[in-house]
């Protein structure tokens, strides 16, 4: 069975744009609908092998630039600005671009249902297996075409790359995966599509190709794929040898490759999920005089202008921590007055501000009640720990425990 070549979209600093492609290796003979393949100009060979790219062979003319190493796209104006001072590295082991999705994510990933129900299965086995690791991004596939950050569109171009895919731009994922309906389509059922996807997903979360310093080791041909403008990084704890099956090969021998044991220790270095710290935090107290007085409360010190600091009323999270609820606040710009609650639901008169911090729905070692008071004549809802301090502040009514906090 032939080996196939993967393909990757290559977003590069300054704007460079480089294209690749998931080819099949040894091509066939190219017919009238084939890429054409006239003559490279030496001029565009010596800036290629001057910015680190294998020249030997797969260099082709293509629409309006050339293809490299039988996967790389690179338009002619590309080629000749390209850096070639980038990093490269003659060592074969997991690698990532400079570029990475930022934060912890939800991300959408249509496909369009024209590639038929076996792509579309395809791609269910391949977003659990990113899910399965438990990730601060979370593959989830959606029928939206128009709202979603990755989406998987149908190309046809006979003989040409199987799939393409790009890397991260922005903090975000690449945003088009080309499907060739060429090879992938509704009365085909090829075997390699589930890993096909993972792999093009993985170019667009920043994973550059596991031998890209010898693709010879899954290609049979082919030498080092140069850092491209987007960099090419080690990832630790992957082996500094080529391993077999990766789902990040430059080729694959047609069959499914679900992640080995080396493919999980990069995705989990890169993209490990964050653990909320388990510290309390102070939760500060302010207070604004006045004819509206208002209490104003904050796990930041900074005492907000008019408001005089009455210092810590309580400990509270900033992130979320197991049996932890968020606690909202609201402001009624109109009465001058925060209302802090654990409902979400809006109220009349005020606009939601965020989430103030983190307590315990009810109590439990080491939690005391927050009491919430309100006077209605200066409009001001009043929180403490000391249900006496409520009770004898004049104006006040008690209106219940709002949670549970800690010393």
């Amino acid at each position: 069975m032939k080996k196939i070549k993967f393909t990757s979209v290559l977003i590069a600093l300054c704007a460079i744009t480089f294209f690749s492609c998931e080819k099949q290796e040894n091509p066939e003979p190219l017919s009238e609908n084939s890429i054409e393949q006239p003559t490279v100009p030496e001029d565009i060979l010596q800036k290629l092998e001057q910015a680190g790219f294998y020249t030997n062979e797969g260099v082709y003319k293509y629409e309006n630039g050339y293809i490299v190493e039988y996967d790389i796209f690179l338009t002619e104006k590309e080629i000749f600005e390209y850096d070639k001072n980038s990093e490269t590295t003659i060592n074969s082991k997991q690698y990532r671009t400079t570029n990475l999705v930022s934060g912890a994510k939800t991300i959408r990933v249509y496909i369009d249902p024209a590639l038929g129900s076996f792509a579309i299965n395809s791609l269910n086995k391949a977003i659990s297996r990113y899910n399965a690791l438990n990730l601060r991004l979370t593959f989830k596939r959606t029928t939206n075409s128009g709202s979603n950050e990755i989406r998987i569109i149908p190309v046809n171009i006979p003989g040409g790359f199987l799939a393409s895919a790009g890397f991260p731009s922005g903090g975000n994922a690449f945003k088009t995966i080309k499907l060739n309906t060429y090879y992938y389509n509704n009365t085909t059922s090829r075997a390699d599509t589930p890993s096909v996807l993972a792999h093009e997903i993985g170019h667009a979360i920043g994973f550059r190709h596991t031998d890209y310093a010898n693709r010879s080791f899954s290609c049979g041909t082919g030498g080092n794929e140069g850092s491209a403008g987007v960099g090419a990084i080690h990832i630790p704890g992957t082996p500094t040898v080529p391993v077999a099956n990766s789902w990040m090969l430059a080729c694959s021998n047609g069959k499914d490759r679900p992640f080995i044991a080396s493919d999980r220790t990069a995705l989990v270095n890169l993209y490990k999920k964050i653990t909320p710290t388990t510290q309390p935090v102070s939760f500060y107290r302010f207070f604004r005089g006045g004819a509206k007085g208002n209490h104003y409360y904050s796990t930041s010190r900074s005492t907000p202008s008019g408001y005089a600091y009455e210092g810590v009323q309580c400990k509270v999270f900033s992130q979320q921590t197991s049996g932890t609820i968020p606690l909202y606040r609201f402001y009624n710009s109109s009465a001058v007055n925060h209302l802090y609650k654990t409902n979400r639901n809006a109220v009349g008169g005020y606009r939601y501000e965020g989430v103030a911090g983190y307590i315990y729905p009810s109590g439990g070692s080491g939690r005391i009640p927050l009491y919430r008071f309100y006077n209605s004549t200066a409009v001001d809802h009043f929180y403490t720990t000391n249900r006496n301090e409520g009770n004898s502040a004049v104006g006040y009514s008690y209106e219940g425990v709002t949670g549970y906090v800690l010393r």
